[in-house]
């Protein structure tokens, strides 16, 4: 089975099995929610890994009426109106929705501008910006498995407000549980390209006329320098998105912003149901000179995942956190179909990733599952009806209608099911889970990764690691023991993403935006040497090619810091963590050497960590005296790690244990800039860890000198620990073990 090996089986466990499952139950439990009709061809599907929905709804499947959970992913809130009530409203909106598990994206146009008139006590605004703390310290606290929740703000272009939206990231200590886009219109693209001002505006009958003129083209390169600073804000391109689309031919269909990773723009109350098609299984004859795309299996493929969104829907109705989405489920039907393994497809059949080549089997493939996807939807429109809100007239009138013609009659005829279908997300832990794949569109980061398995861990001995294409592509031709460098040789087409040029992968998501209906998430990687020159062209060329919005990344900005991830490689130096040979008793041993180290958590100001060692040199006991917390629950921790250190079990494995919770009102504090342990328990594990390192360091004449490594864009895993953390869209996945910052 595609999830036999160690990093999916991994994902499985940490992520969708439910208590007491196993491993072979989960796919006959996600295929279970699906129709007799459906049921069969759901299961093979997912037995092939050809078609995986999206993360949320492996967890939630079988979970109806047991627990709290939604079946979408994200969702997008309606904009707030300009008064206090509605605000808070969308502050609840969040906290529920974030509670069930999903993401939110809301945009703040509505609100007055800083020093408008209010009728209060203040007598004037603070303005827009200001309530993103609300919101982001509502995501902050409710957050999802301990980690943030997924915050999406965006705010018109031509706001007065604007200037102090984009520069509230430039100190890098505020709204850290939150992305956040400016919405630029053709108007303000038109005046930074022709160097005119550009004027702000607010009006509404409680504070009049309000507007301020700025020089587009100075604004324009601040964006772009803040970008090349720290990778937020991104950019939406809002004329784009409401006038190409599925619906855009309905007034009443408001689009004011996306999902947190910007590959579904909805109205106000709709969700993301996403599901991703794995492209690199309709390669048929891979690797060979006549490699071409199955376009039977995609097509079937297609309308199988097609009817499976659209079921889920109706399972996860009942599970959705507010009232709001349900309704707006019965009025559009929104699906999000993608793909994943696009950059492994391209390697199977022997195409550099960006080329013209490339570019046009990308279009072919997207054209099918378009194509397909809308006859699909108008088939169970004949069955079940059409979306609640279908007028044939506006339907119609859409642009991405109108490039298909095979779909009119039965459109015509029967309507749709679904007001959208195609929304290409990152998928880069549901790609990794389903094989290794590359997620989305994203070109293949690495070629090949270092990583270590348990037995190997405690030497600090390392394995190479293929990319799927990669590795299936060495062992047709029988050379899996090459090296990374060797495989690029041999294989000029093997490309990884800091080798693309940045202006193929703007041409490149392009072309796809033409057969995709809704958007497409994905990222330009630049090495740290990229001008903020380059970043402009990067994004006046995004405008001009019709993309819907693009996310750009430059090696060693300071958005890591902002995510908590680190810029570190891991240690190549691994202290010895052996642990004496069992004892007995306490007594056996009468003298110990220790050091105490001092953390911090949220709940204790000061706890003094106690590691002690014998004479020998071998870990024995760990003891703290904390300032504040549950002394007790802190004091049962380290007398059983105590009782562990003396029944022999090593200490690399205690530590791993003590980091595998995490609280979440210190990763609060961590976003913000304070130096704490991320529990009470990692507080343990980084002391312990800290003594280690210390002592190691008294003695450098044993350490081995090596060069910094050169900065490849990756960072430590806050999971795993491992150096296999990248970005992708507005968020960070590891290729190790399969953590996402934003899921």
């Amino acid at each position: 089975m595609w999830y036999d090996n160690e990093v999916s089986m991994g994902i499985m466990e940490r992520k969708y099995l439910h208590e007491g499952e196993k491993p072979e139950q989960f796919i006959g439990r996600v295929a279970s929610i699906f129709s007799d009709e459906l049921k069969p061809k759901a299961k093979k599907v997912l037995e092939n890994a050809d078609f995986l929905p999206a993360g949320r709804t492996l967890f939630g499947a079988g979970y109806k009426g047991k627990r709290k959970v939604s079946m979408s992913n994200c969702y997008v809130l309606p904009t707030p109106k300009d008064n206090i009530e509605s605000i808070f409203d969308t502050a609840k909106k969040i906290a529920r929705i974030s509670s069930y598990g999903g993401g939110c994206g809301l945009a703040i146009d509505n609100l007055r501008p800083k020093g408008a008139p209010v009728n209060n006590s203040a007598m004037t605004s603070t303005g827009a910006v200001s309530f993103l703390n609300i919101f982001d310290v509502t995501g902050g606290t409710i957050g999802q498995n301990g980690r943030r929740a997924a915050l999406m703000v965006g705010l018109r272009c031509d706001h007065p407000d604007i200037e102090e939206f984009l520069r509230i990231k430039q100190d890098g200590s505020k709204l850290s549980s939150m992305n956040i886009s400016i919405k630029f219109t053709n108007e303000f693209m038109e005046a930074v390209e022709k160097n005119q001002p550009f004027q702000l505006v607010y009006d509404s009958p409680e504070t009049g006329h309000i507007e301020k003129t700025i020089d587009a083209r100075s604004f324009f390169h601040e964006f772009c320098e803040t970008q090349w600073d720290w990778g937020d804000p991104g950019a939406i391109f809002i004329d784009r998105v409401r006038n190409f689309n599925l619906l855009s031919g309905y007034l009443e269909y408001k689009i004011d912003v996306s999902n947190p990773c910007a590959e579904f723009f909805g109205n106000g109350g709709n969700s993301c149901n996403l599901g991703s098609i794995n492209v690199y299984n309709a390669i048929k004859d891979k690797f060979t000179d006549h490699a071409t795309i199955d376009k039977t299996h995609l097509r079937m493929i297609t309308d199988t995942a097609v009817r499976m969104l659209d079921e889920i829907l109706d399972y996860g109705y009942d599970m959705q956190p507010l009232d709001l989405n349900r309704e707006t489920i019965a009025d559009w039907r929104s699906i999000g179909l993608g793909v994943f393994g696009l950059a492994d497809a391209f390697v199977a059949m022997g195409i550099r990733y960006g080329s013209e080549e490339s570019r046009a089997v990308a279009s072919d493939i997207m054209d099918i599952i378009m194509e397909q996807a809308l006859l699909t939807s108008a088939s169970l429109a004949a069955k079940k009806g059409a979306f609640r809100k279908f007028d044939l007239e506006k339907t119609m009138a859409s642009p991405v209608i109108k490039a298909y013609p095979e779909a009119h009659d039965l459109i015509k005829k029967y309507g749709l099911r679904n007001g959208t279908l195609l929304s290409i997300a990152p998928t880069g832990t549901i790609s990794l889970f389903a094989g290794g794949f590359t997620g989305g569109i994203e070109p293949m980061y690495k070629i090949a990764y270092q990583r270590t398995s348990h037995s190997m861990e405690d030497s600090g001995k390392t394995f190479t690691v293929y990319a799927r294409g990669v590795a299936d592509l060495l062992k047709f031709h029988g050379l899996e023991g090459i090296s990374p460098e060797e495989a690029k040789k041999k294989f000029p087409f093997l490309i990884e993403s800091h080798e693309v040029p940045p202006m193929e992968r703007v041409a490149f998501q392009g072309i796809l935006q033409d057969y995709v209906d809704n958007a497409i998430s994905s990222t330009v990687n630049l090495p740290n040497s990229a001008t903020v020159e380059e970043i402009e062209e990067i994004y006046m060329a995004a405008w001009k090619q019709g993309l819907k919005g693009i996310t750009v990344f430059r090696d060693g900005c300071k958005r890591g810091n902002i995510l908590g991830v680190s810029d570190k490689p891991e240690e190549t130096e691994t202290p010895d963590y052996d642990t004496i040979e069992p004892k007995e008793s306490r007594r056996e041993v009468k003298v110990v050497n220790g050091s105490t180290v001092r953390e911090q958590t949220s709940c204790v100001s000061s706890m003094y960590v106690t590691t002690n060692k014998t004479d020998d040199g071998h870990v024995f006991e760990v003891f703290t005296n904390p300032s504040g917390g549950c002394k007790s629950n802190i004091n049962t921790i380290t007398r059983l790690i105590s009782l562990a250190l003396r029944s022999g079990v090593k200490v690399s494995k205690i530590i791993d244990e003590l980091r595998a919770n995490k609280c979440p009102a210190c990763q609060v504090l961590r976003r913000q800039g304070k130096d704490v342990s991320l529990s009470c328990s990692n507080a343990i594990a980084d002391a312990m860890e800290l003594s280690m390192k210390r002592e190691l360091t008294s003695a450098p004449a044993e350490l081995p000198t090596e060069e910094p490594p050169e900065d490849d864009g990756l960072r430590e895993c806050p999971e795993c620990h491992k150096h296999t953390l990248r970005p992708e869209a507005k968020c960070w996945t590891c290729d190790n073990c399969g953590y996402n910052a934003c899921e």
